[in-house]
């Protein structure tokens, strides 16, 4: 009987772990689904509220910083697309509903005002990009979107530093 029970249970625990294997598989599809939803429609919005920093933007830099989210990000989600072709991944083709509230919001700003907001909303959503990217780089179960994930990372990082640079030189301007 106790040879019995042994055998029982550790085909339970090899049942088990392949289950927890398959369910981990499963979920990392689901994640770098997920990675390319949110890096798609993320892109989307920083090239919008590129080209309304160019338009509404006081500061030189706001506006060269906008102009530089449309070219990065425009061919950033070239890239995306060309994967999620091959890949036969869905992308969204426009911003979520919490961002494009944010695009319609920041685009009544002008002036000052705009700036504040546009490099607030830039820093965050850049620390998130970062975030996000890194994750992906490092355990993506999709070769070409961990590749992506890795190629883009470098250039989110640049745009992290630029804009955290003007936030810092915003907050010494205002205090």
């Amino acid at each position: 009987k106790a040879k019995l029970l042994f055998y029982m249970l550790a085909l339970g625990a090899v049942v088990g772990l392949s289950h927890s294997a398959s369910a981990q598989e499963h979920h990392h599809k689901v994640t770098d689904e997920v990675f390319a939803k949110k890096a798609a429609a993320g892109g989307l919005t920083e090239v919008e509220l590129g080209k309304i920093a160019q338009q509404n933007g006081v500061a030189q830099g706001v506006k060269d910083f906008g102009a530089k989210m449309v070219t990065d990000h425009g061919k950033v989600n070239d890239a995306l697309k060309a994967v999620a072709t091959k890949d036969k991944l869905t992308i969204p083709d426009k911003p979520n509903a919490e961002q494009q509230a944010l695009i319609d919001k920041l685009s009544k700003e002008t002036g000052a005002k705009f700036d504040k907001a546009y490099v607030h909303a830039m820093v965050k959503a850049h620390v998130g990009d970062k975030a996000l990217f890194t994750e992906e780089a490092a355990s993506a179960k999709n070769p070409d979107l961990k590749q992506f994930a890795e190629d883009t990372l470098p250039v989110i990082t640049s745009h992290l530093e630029m804009i955290e640079g003007m936030a810092k030189g915003e907050s010494a301007a205002s205090g």
